[in-house]
């Protein structure tokens, strides 16, 4: 076992992580003995109370990805460290004991709560199993939770059913951060919720993560959520990263065509601003992971791609001294080349 390390390292360190599935047969691409390559050699870490959003369209492999870590998915290959410890070498209790440290919060908050527990049972389940605590240490610990996510430890008797959507999504976080832990990765949180209850439950977020230290892995597809919360930012596709690197660079000069293409569809919110900018339109569909094209991923749908895109398989790595990596040939030999784009008007 690795020995744990330095307060300067990361809390958590990915290095070509790869988790691949059996094909199933029965359609295009999916013929019996074919390899889905779900997650096909991702790299990134993250630092103590910092956050790394990883984005994408559905199907990138984004949550594959988070569920691969949290070792709710065994990986194929690659390494997953969490403190220093390569926790895909681990099993019964040392890996609980690493779990600890690191909880996932998921997309749905009412299908991850069980509806025939109560709330009390929901976020103590862990602390049964976990520690020595008595009962009324786990009642008062719970107690403390609730009060921290923002809901009264009087409800505590109640069933999920009887919450709304966002204050079941505030039950799901007390659960995940009830045993302290240092890593929560979360998987779409606020997808599902109504718009102003997404805004209360970002800013829970990062009062959290200012209160406790914590490190997200933030797995999105709204890309304005991802801009406000996170300092460094992961695209996936196909399975792998095709750009990373700061927020504000990603956000501001990306290199990947499929980033650009990304961050042309985030609504502008002045509404005297719309307009002004283009829209990448992309055309057809991501490819299957099971069937992906020779050399680039993304050339099929790339409206730039050049002969090198069908011959050769970019690497992911920095060009320049901004700390972004990409993995575009055209990054490197045509980096002024811009994407043709279609205006992006006001809606009726």
């Amino acid at each position: 076992m690795d020995e744990p390390s330095s307060g300067d390292d990361p809390i958590l360190l990915v290095r070509d992580l790869k988790t691949h599935f059996p094909g199933s047969g029965g359609g295009i691409g999916r013929r019996a003995g074919n390899v889905v390559r779900a997650v096909d050699g991702v790299s990134f870490s993250i630092d103590r109370g910092c956050t790394l959003g990883l984005v994408g369209e559905s199907g990138s492999g984004k949550s594959t990805t988070g569920r691969t870590i949290m070792r709710l998915v065994d990986s194929t290959a690659g390494s997953v460290h969490v403190d220093g410890t390569d926790i895909t070498r681990l099993s019964g209790r040392a890996l609980r004991r690493v779990r600890k440290r690191m909880q996932i919060v998921l997309q749905d908050p009412f299908a991850s709560l069980d509806p025939r527990m109560r709330v009390d049972e929901i976020i103590s389940e862990p602390l049964r199993y976990n520690t020595s605590l008595g009962r009324a240490a786990r009642r008062a610990r719970v107690g403390e939770t609730l009060e921290m996510v923002g809901l009264d430890p009087d409800q505590r008797s109640r069933y999920p059913h009887e919450f709304s959507g966002g204050q079941r999504q505030r039950i799901g976080i007390a659960r995940a951060l009830i045993l302290g832990p240092d890593l929560l990765i979360l998987d779409e949180p606020v997808s599902a919720l109504d718009v102003s209850i997404q805004a209360q439950i970002v800013n829970l977020l990062q009062d959290l993560q200012d209160e406790l230290g914590l490190a997200y892995l933030l797995i999105a597809h709204d890309l304005s959520i991802v801009r406000q919360i996170c300092d460094d930012v992961a695209v996936m596709y196909l399975g792998k990263i095709v750009e990373s690197g700061p927020r504000d660079v990603v956000y501001d000069a990306p290199e990947h065509p499929y980033t650009k293409a990304l961050l042309s569809a985030v609504p502008i919110s002045n509404p005297r601003l719309r307009g002004s900018r283009p829209r990448v339109v992309l055309e057809g569909d991501m490819p299957s992971p099971s069937n992906r094209p020779d050399g680039c991923s993304f050339r099929s749908r790339c409206p730039v791609a050049e002969d090198i895109c069908a011959a050769d398989e970019p690497r992911l790595e920095r060009r320049t001294s901004d700390q972004r990596a990409s993995a575009c040939h055209l990054a490197t030999t045509r980096p002024d080349l811009h994407l043709p784009a279609t205006p992006n008007r006001v809606q009726p």
